[in-house]
């Protein structure tokens, strides 16, 4: 399912943190870039939700996402394909979504009618072997920051002042591991945030935002008479 890219790119940025702890203090652009990295680890594991957004390839089709994440498996939001859209919600380890006709007519063409003729506007049941586990749930895809980098050439090389949305940020450059280059934007101030990362290489770009760091996020499922499960029909 699409939304595996969104742990994918998430991932990519973890890869300049890999293997750091601890860190930060005063005139923080100045730092070594693997110094800054050690620090922005360090805050990101220490988070409890966070919002992205932002534009996702994979397989030669762009997706857009918007996305609230919890460390307890918990999201809600959009997701956005070939002109169509979905409502995600993920709640007490099952998730559901909720896609416009658009969705349907590009993801199942050929049987995007049947399907539309049985959900109408209701919730479909996401199987958990789609992958929406690992984007909803920030504490795996945050978890690669305690595991140490097999290549050390992947850390970051450089680092410069800049900003994100008018927050001053610094500007880390390294590579994921497959050797592309991958950016990353960490907030000057303290808590130093991730506020966005890019990989314009290769077959699958993006470009991803973090912004309501810690904000509450109440998820509810969406009412049992208003669900699908679209495995259990027909047989």
């Amino acid at each position: 399912m699409t939304t595996t890219r969104t742990a994918g790119v998430l991932a990519a940025a973890v890869v300049l943190l890999a293997g750091c702890g601890g860190g930060g203090g005063n005139d923080f652009a100045d730092q070594p870039p693997k110094d800054i990295a050690k620090a922005a680890a360090a805050d990101m594991k220490d988070l409890k939700s966070m919002r992205m957004a932002g534009d996702l390839t994979t397989s030669g089709q762009k997706i857009g996402v918007d996305m609230l994440i919890t460390t307890s498996g918990d999201c809600q939001g959009t997701i956005e394909v070939t002109g169509g859209s979905a409502q995600i919600v993920s709640s007490g380890g099952q998730a559901y979504m909720k896609p416009d006709k658009s969705f349907w007519e590009s993801q199942a063409p050929g049987q995007a009618a049947q399907i539309e003729a049985v959900v109408g506007d209701k919730w479909v049941v996401i199987p958990s072997a789609s992958g929406l586990d690992a984007a909803c749930d920030l504490n795996q895809l945050l978890d690669g920051i305690d595991k140490p980098d097999s290549d050390p050439s992947n850390a970051p090389t450089s680092a410069t002042s800049d900003s994100v949305d008018g927050q001053d940020a610094v500007k880390l450059v390294g590579k994921d591991d497959n050797g592309k280059p991958v950016t990353a934007w960490v907030a000057t101030d303290d808590p130093h945030y991730i506020l966005k990362m890019e990989v314009t290489q290769g077959s699958e770009p993006g470009v991803i935002t973090f912004s309501d760091f810690n904000k509450t996020v109440s998820v509810e499922a969406p009412p049992s008479d208003q669900v699908i499960d679209l495995s259990k029909l027909g047989g």
